[in-house]
């Protein structure tokens, strides 16, 4: 009798180490492709703007102003410049990763205005 229920509980145990089931086990949330559109009232094209996934650092850039990104529902995404404006700098808006995103960057605002401006100088600008 014991040596039945020995093998019973032995067979449970193994099940559980080799398919990884765990009471205590975590699950990631599963990740998607995140369609961005964005509208900005800048004087720059779209085309100069890009999207980071905050979580992964992967930048995508907007082509007629829209892009896709693969995120999950916890990633923090951010409107920056497009890669390949490295040396200008954009902290633009945050928002959390949903599957379709309809996203506006003001450039009114006198602080993001005058960063976009000043790296810009400094990349482009002739040295004296």
């Amino acid at each position: 009798m014991f040596k039945i229920a020995f093998i019973i509980l032995s067979g449970i145990g193994i099940y559980f180490v080799v398919t990884g089931s765990s009471i205590h086990q975590t699950k990631t949330p599963p990740e998607f492709i995140s369609r961005v559109s964005l509208q900005t009232n800048c004087e720059l094209e779209l085309n100069s703007f890009g999207l980071k996934n905050l979580r992964t650092g992967q930048v995508t850039n907007f082509t007629y102003g829209e892009t896709f990104i693969r995120a999950r529902r916890d990633d923090e995404l951010q409107i920056v410049m497009a890669p390949e404006f490295s040396n200008v700098s954009l902290q633009g808006k945050k928002f959390l990763a949903d599957p379709k995103i309809n996203a506006f960057q003001d450039c009114n605002e006198r602080v993001s205005l005058e960063s976009i401006f000043t790296s810009m100088n400094e990349q482009f600008g002739h040295n004296k």
